[in-house]
């Protein structure tokens, strides 16, 4: 088999990955799409006024921010030690 063989190869492998990793990201998204807890999830939120939905967005925001934060001082003492 000579380079440019290889090469041909090669490529057409990795554009058979890409193919199927996008497949495989469209059936994901389209299962998730379908589900019905996403779409409950979804009426409830439009019911909800804005306002609501941005506290309830900081909220969970600084409660991610805090577990962060916690877990990162965790490691900080770790490596001290």
């Amino acid at each position: 088999m000579t380079e440019m063989e290889v090469l041909r190869r090669r490529r057409e492998l990795v554009i058979l990955s890409a193919e199927l990793q996008r497949a495989t990201f469209v059936r994901r998204l389209e299962r998730i799409q379908a589900n019905p807890a996403r779409a409950a999830i979804g009426a409830a939120a439009k019911v909800a006024s804005r306002p609501m939905l941005l506290k309830l967005g900081m909220s969970a925001f600084g409660f991610a921010l805090r577990a962060y934060r916690k877990r990162s001082h965790g490691r900080r003492k770790k490596e001290h030690h």
